[in-house]
């Protein structure tokens, strides 16, 4: 049941919006590498708008363009599911490139994430959560995950360009040989 829905959510939320986008396939791959930066950086809460503000930047000022709904769909890779996980190898990497001494066990930075949610306030569970991650934890964290947001992009952004380009190909040779009244070989002919 939960691996149906797993794959279920991966078609839907982020290759489906892949497969669909009409936009070209740079436009598009270049959609999924800045969409994999945000999500694998510290940022969830403020992806989308990062993402956004990053889109009016190219768009409007350096007059280039990648594909906005695939890039904001790709920052669901982070979610509230992968969060702790994604943040505390963040940390952990970044402490091993900053050789610092702090050490945090995993159980501990799961419990003092999750004590945020319980929290009866949202604005005090939300500045203290952001209080945390950012002056507690936020250097070695960002360092860490730049190890993963950056490889991360560019091998996205290149396996997408590769990918997309096969899936087009293909689905145009169906096209022209349905258009071309031939049944599709794995069709039976009637």
């Amino acid at each position: 049941m939960v691996s149906r829905l797993f794959k279920y959510l991966l078609y839907k939320k982020l290759i489906r919006p892949i497969t669909r986008s009409e936009g070209s396939i740079r436009q598009v791959s270049w959609g999924v590498g800045i969409g994999v930066f945000f999500a694998l950086t510290p940022t969830v809460g403020i992806q989308m708008y990062a993402v956004a503000l990053i889109w009016a930047l190219c768009r409007y000022i350096l007059n280039t363009h990648f594909n906005l709904p695939v890039a904001i769909a790709m920052v669901w890779i982070s979610n509230p599911l992968t969060m702790i996980p994604l943040y505390y190898l963040f940390l952990v990497s970044g402490y091993a490139f900053l050789e610092t001494q702090e050490k945090l066990s995993f159980a501990l930075f799961e419990k003092e994430l999750s004590s945020f949610s319980q929290m009866e306030s949202a604005w005090d569970s939300i500045v203290e959560a952001t209080r945390f991650l950012i002056i507690d934890l936020g250097w070695p964290m960002v360092v860490g995950s730049l190890f993963f947001a950056i490889p991360g992009a560019f091998l996205s952004y290149w396996i997408t360009a590769y990918l997309l380009k096969r899936y087009r190909l293909q689905r145009l040779k169906h096209r022209q040989f349905v258009a071309n009244g031939s049944q599709p070989v794995d069709q039976p002919v009637n």
